[in-house]
């Protein structure tokens, strides 16, 4: 018999409490809330995001549902069950009221999605998550100057505009071109 992984098995959690919040969704408004796919592979701080590839017609296509891997996995249910709602209670607001409302844009956060949190998921409407999320470690590369043999610490995407020579860099003190010593990771 098979073993399914703990991501495997998050994943059909995860995906099972969509389709929860929105067939609760479809049972108290009487209309479809559909989805193009769910995706676990939002990177960064952000741990859900809903995507239209058109905002002009939410129902001309179906959205794109994404969830952090490093949370899901860190924080499991209570991931889920913070997580999934919000980004699903997002699906709700602009499939019943579109991106525009009386005239106004609708806002991400605003009266309505609230409105859904608080009336269809009986769960406090928090903007932001309260979990901890890991930092990535930034790369510097370390240049020298001429005169005083100072240090300057470049960021990767400077890095590499000097390696393809669209820029060049000089010491503020010296006025000198700098030039490449070591790669560091600073934490």
């Amino acid at each position: 018999m098979e073993q399914i992984s703990k991501h495997d098995a998050l994943a059909i959690l995860l995906e099972s409490k969509v389709n929860h919040c929105l067939a609760l969704a479809e049972k108290y408004y009487h209309q479809k809330f559909e989805y193009q796919s769910i995706q676990i592979n939002l990177k960064g701080r952000a741990a859900g995001q809903i995507r239209y590839q058109n905002t002009r017609s939410p129902s001309a296509n179906l959205p794109l549902l994404r969830f952090n891997p490093y949370l899901l996995k860190k924080y499991g249910q209570e991931f889920i069950d913070q997580v999934v709602p919000h980004e699903c209670a997002h699906l709700v607001v602009y499939v019943v009221h579109g991106f525009t409302s009386l005239g106004r844009r609708i806002r991400p956060h605003g009266s309505e999605w609230k409105a859904v949190m608080q009336g269809l998921y009986q769960l406090e409407p928090k903007v932001t998550h309260n979990f901890e999320v890991q930092r990535k470690q930034r790369e510097h590369y370390i240049y020298l100057c001429q005169c005083h043999k100072l240090e300057h610490s470049l960021s990767v995407i400077r890095h590499n505009k000097v390696l393809r020579g669209q820029a060049k860099y000089l010491c503020k003190h010296c006025k000198e071109g700098i030039s490449y010593k070591e790669q560091r990771v600073a934490q």
